[in-house]
């Protein structure tokens, strides 16, 4: 009886949390240079990739939480976060990538921590 308990647990823990973030690729920057006012728009196709392994052939939808005011740097705050498409269909192999862009704002006066983590989640949407 235990046998069964156990190898019952152990299928039904690999299929409730088989989806997964797999890897994150952040934007690459180059010659960084924003003053006050001005603005620097990230594309999804410059921005940062999150990697997703799953069940083939199944969607998935990525929420990202934005809370408060995020700053990329002291000055320099980061805007209009978003996914260039949230819904995404998986591969054959059940792999996928969500491409996300932003902008970024320059800010004379930056008071408080200026390095919050962006919260992001990922779910099955069928």
């Amino acid at each position: 009886m235990n046998k069964f308990l156990f190898l019952f647990m152990l299928v039904y823990s690999a299929s409730a949390c088989s989806l997964e973030i797999i890897g994150v690729k952040n934007a690459e920057l180059q010659d960084l240079y924003l003053y006050n006012g001005s603005r620097l728009t990230i594309y999804p196709e410059e921005g940062a990739l999150v990697s997703v392994q799953g069940k083939a052939n199944k969607r998935v939808k990525l929420d990202i939480k934005q809370s408060g005011v995020i700053y990329f740097a002291p000055g320099i705050r980061v805007v209009d976060l978003r996914a260039k498409d949230p819904i995404i269909t998986l591969d054959r192999y059940g792999e996928g990538e969500f491409a996300i862009g932003f902008s970024l704002r320059g800010e004379k006066h930056v008071s408080g921590k200026y390095r919050k983590s962006i919260k992001y989640q990922v779910n099955y949407v069928d």
